[in-house]
Formats: C-alpha cells, sequence, structure tokens
C-alpha cells in the first residue's frame, strides 16, 4: 500500500523508515547534517521552504519534505495498516 505525502507524492508504506516533526529537527546539529548532507547526496527527493514544512520522511529511497503533518502522516499509515488487518485491537 501507499502513503501520500502531499502534492503529487506518493510512497510506498514499506519504504517509510520514519516521519518526523519538522520543527523537532529544526536547531539540532545533527538533524541539519543529515538533510545537508542528503541535498548533497542527490537523495533529498521532495524539497521546500523550511517554514511550508511540517514533516520530513524519510525512506529507503531518499528524504521528502512535506507540507502535512507529522502527525498526519503517521495516521495515514496507520488508517491503512488497520483496513489490511496489519494491526492487531
Amino acid at each position: 500500500m501507499y502513503v501520500h505525502l502531499g502534492g503529487e507524492v506518493v510512497v510506498p508504506i514499506y519504504d517509510i523508515v520514519g516521519i518526523f516533526d519538522a520543527r523537532m529537527l529544526e536547531g539540532s546539529e545533527d538533524n541539519e547534517r543529515f538533510l545537508t548532507s542528503s541535498r548533497a547526496n542527490g537523495r533529498m527527493l521532495v524539497e521546500m521552504r523550511p517554514q511550508d514544512r511540517k514533516s520530513i520522511v524519510v525512506t529507503t529511497h531518499g528524504v521528502y519534505a512535506s507540507a502535512i503533518s507529522s502527525l498526519t502522516l503517521v495516521r495515514r499509515v496507520t488508517n491503512v495498516q488497520w483496513g489490511l488487518g496489519g494491526a492487531e485491537g
């Protein structure tokens, strides 16, 4: 199954390594170094202005900035997994 990250970007759920709140990444030297390295190595697949991004999604293929909140993206992934019977209650 897939999750829509905003705009025209859709990624397979099984490729997602992590979904992070962009505000939590700001001010951290390690996180900034990771994003800078991703850009330099061509792994930043979707970029946007810092004031527009709400989340950062790390996948096995690259890094995506998204204007959709990390909470909403996690909810989307969870809803798809529940629909597939992938979560236990």
